[in-house]
C-alpha cells in the first residue's frame, strides 16, 4: 500500500457509466439460459471467460444453466418527473450452475432496492460497472470491470444524473456511497468502502457534453493466519475500528504511528488498500452518430492523484450508429477502440521516505495477499490477471506477487453489427506484457486474443435466442487455446 493524498472532500469518488439508464418497464422480467462451453486445451480462452461477473470458470469444459428474475421500477425517470411516483421498489436475483470439470453453484446477483425521488438505496449483490466509458463493448473498465463476482454491499446513490436547476440544467451530477463485505476465502472480516462523484456539463439534448468524475475504493480490516507474526498486522488482525473507518474515508493518516491496533505499515501508509480512477469523457452527438472519447486515469496513491503515472489508465473511443436502416441486410451498430497502459507506475523505485513514493505495483498489496481481486478474479481490467491464468512459461517467473504481470500495453477493438436478424459481435486484443518492476519478463510476452459471437432469434419460438461464440488465444502469455460456447435463452 502507498501513501494517498488526504481527500478533504469525502464525497469525491466511485462509479458512473455514461448513458446507461434503466429502460421503462412496468412489470417483472425473467430469463433462463441453457448452454455449454468447451476448450481444446482445458483452459477457456480469454474473451470467452472475462468480464462475465465470475460466471465462467477458468477451466472447461462445462455445461451451464443460468436464470434470474428482476422486478424493475414501474416507470423510468424523465426530466419533468411526470407519470412517476416518488417512491418505488425493485429486486433481482440471478443464479448460475456450472457442471463439469469446474462444477460450481453461484449467486452473482441477489438484491433489493428502494427509490425515493432521484435517490436509491439498495442492498445485496448486483452487477455493476464503475467509470466513464462504453459498457457494452469495452475491454473492461480499469478499476471495476465486471470481471469478478459482485461484492455484497449496501449503497446509497443517485442512479441517474441530476441536473442543477439554478444553473439552467447545464450542470448535472451523480453521486454514491457504499459499504461492502469483502469476504474472499483467504481473509476473514474484511470490508469494502466505496464512493463516487461524477458531473456532466451540457444539457441532455446538446450536441457536445463533457463528463468528469472520480471514484474511490478501499479494502480494509480483516484477519488471517498469514498475517500473524508479520510486519503488516497486530496478531494477524488489521485495523477495523470506527476511527480507522473515518480516517480511510478521507485518506487521513492514523493518529499514532504504532499502537495495539496497527503496525508502522498502517501508520506510515494510511489504513487500507486504496484504489480508484479519475475519469473524463467528451460526447459528440449528430443525427447519424454518437461519439464518446474517454480516459480512465488509474491511481493507487498520491503520485497517481497528481498524475505522476500519466499516461497510465484506459483510453477509449466509442462510435454508435443513430441511423439504423429498416430491412437492411447488414449494418454496423457500434465500435470501440481502446488502449490500456500500466507501464509507468510513477517510476520503478518505491521510496518510503519520499513524498511521492513511486513503484505503484498495480493491484498488488502487502496486507491483502490477493490484492485487487475477489474469489480469484481481477476486479479491475482483465488485462492484469492473477498468476493462475497464465501459461507455464509465465508462471516460471516466481516473483511479482498475486498479479505478476501488471506492466502492460494493450490495444483492443470491439464491433457490433446486424446481419439480417442476427446480431454479430467481434473482439480482438493485442498486448505486450512486461511483468513487474520487481521481476520483469525478458523477453516480454506478446498475446493476441479474439472472439466472434452471434445471436439468432428463433422465429418459431417467441423471445428465444440461440447464441454461439468462438474464441482463441495465440501468444506466450496464455496457453494456446481454442474454445466455443453454445446456448439457448428464453425471456418472459
Amino acid at each position: 500500500m502507498k501513501r494517498l493524498v488526504t481527500l478533504g472532500l469525502g464525497w469525491l469518488m466511485t462509479g458512473a457509466v455514461v448513458g446507461q439508464t434503466p429502460q421503462p418497464v412496468s412489470s417483472g422480467r425473467a430469463e433462463l439460459e441453457l448452454g455449454g462451453m468447451a476448450s481444446g486445451s482445458g483452459q477457456l480462452p480469454f474473451w470467452l471467460r472475462t468480464n462475465q461477473y465470475g460466471f465462467v470458470p477458468l477451466q472447461g469444459s462445462v455445461g451451464t444453466l443460468q436464470g434470474g428474475f428482476q422486478r424493475k421500477y414501474r416507470t423510468n425517470t424523465d426530466t419533468t418527473n411526470r407519470h412517476r411516483s416518488r417512491f418505488d421498489w425493485g429486486a433481482g436475483v440471478y443464479a448460475v450452475a456450472n457442471v463439469g470439470r469446474s462444477s460450481q453453484w453461484l449467486l452473482p446477483e441477489a438484491y433489493a432496492k428502494v427509490r425515493y425521488g432521484r435517490v436509491e438505496l439498495w442492498a445485496g449483490r448486483r452487477r455493476e460497472l464503475y467509470g466513464i466509458g462504453d459498457s457494452t463493448l469495452t475491454s473492461g473498465f480499469v478499476v471495476w470491470s465486471g470481471n469478478s463476482l459482485p461484492i455484497p454491499k449496501v449503497q446509497l446513490h443517485t442512479p441517474e444524473f441530476i441536473s442543477v436547476g439554478f444553473l439552467k440544467h447545464i450542470l448535472a451530477f451523480r453521486a454514491g456511497y457504499a459499504h461492502g463485505w469483502f469476504n474472499p476465502p483467504y481473509i476473514k472480516g474484511a470490508f469494502l468502502h466505496q464512493k463516487y462523484l461524477y458531473g456532466r456539463f451540457g444539457k441532455p439534448h446538446w450536441r457536445f457534453k463533457f463528463y468528469a468524475g472520480i471514484n474511490h475504493q478501499v479494502q480494509w480490516g480483516g484477519r488471517a493466519d498469514y498475517l500473524k507474526d508479520s510486519p503488516f498486522a497486530v496478531d494477524g488482525k488489521l485495523p477495523s475500528s470506527l476511527q480507522d473507518y473515518l480516517s480511510l474515508i478521507v485518506g487521513r493518516y492514523p493518529k499514532d504511528l504504532v499502537n495495539n491496533q496497527q503496525t508502522t505499515f498502517d501508520g506510515e501508509n494510511r489504513v487500507g488498500n486504496h484504489i480508484g480512477s479519475i475519469d473524463y469523457g467528451l460526447e459528440w452527438t449528430t443525427s447519424q452518430l454518437t461519439t464518446l472519447l474517454y480516459y480512465q486515469h488509474l491511481y493507487e496513491d498520491a503520485s497517481g492523484l497528481i498524475y505522476l503515472n500519466f499516461p497510465d489508465g484506459l483510453w477509449g473511443l466509442r462510435f454508435r450508429n443513430r441511423m439504423p436502416r429498416a430491412n437492411a441486410r447488414f449494418q454496423w451498430q457500434g465500435a470501440v477502440l481502446e488502449w490500456l497502459s500500466t507501464t509507468n507506475q510513477s517510476g520503478p523505485v518505491f521510496d518510503q521516505t519520499a513524498q511521492y513514493q513511486g513503484g505503484d505495483n498495480y493491484f498488488n498489496h502487502g496486507q491483502y495477499r490477493e490484492g485487487w481481486s475477489y474469489f480469484g478474479r481481477t476486479i479491475g481490467t482483465p488485462f492484469l490477471a492473477p498468476r493462475a491464468d497464465y501459461s507455464a512459461a509465465v508462471r516460471a517467473y516466481e516473483g511479482g506477487g498475486f498479479f505478476p504481470n501488471n506492466r502492460v500495453n494493450a490495444w483492443y477493438l470491439g464491433l457490433d453489427a446486424d446481419w439480417y436478424r442476427i446480431r454479430l459481435n467481434a473482439r480482438i486484443s493485442y498486448s505486450r506484457n512486461f511483468g513487474t518492476f520487481n521481476e520483469p519478463y525478458s523477453p516480454r510476452f506478446e498475446q493476441v486474443s479474439t472472439l466472434l459471437s452471434a445471436q439468432w432469434p428463433l422465429p418459431k419460438l417467441s423471445n428465444t435466442v440461440l447464441s454461439a461464440r468462438f474464441a482463441l488465444d495465440r501468444g506466450g502469455l496464455y496457453p494456446q487455446q481454442t474454445g466455443g460456447f453454445l446456448s439457448i435463452k428464453r425471456t418472459w
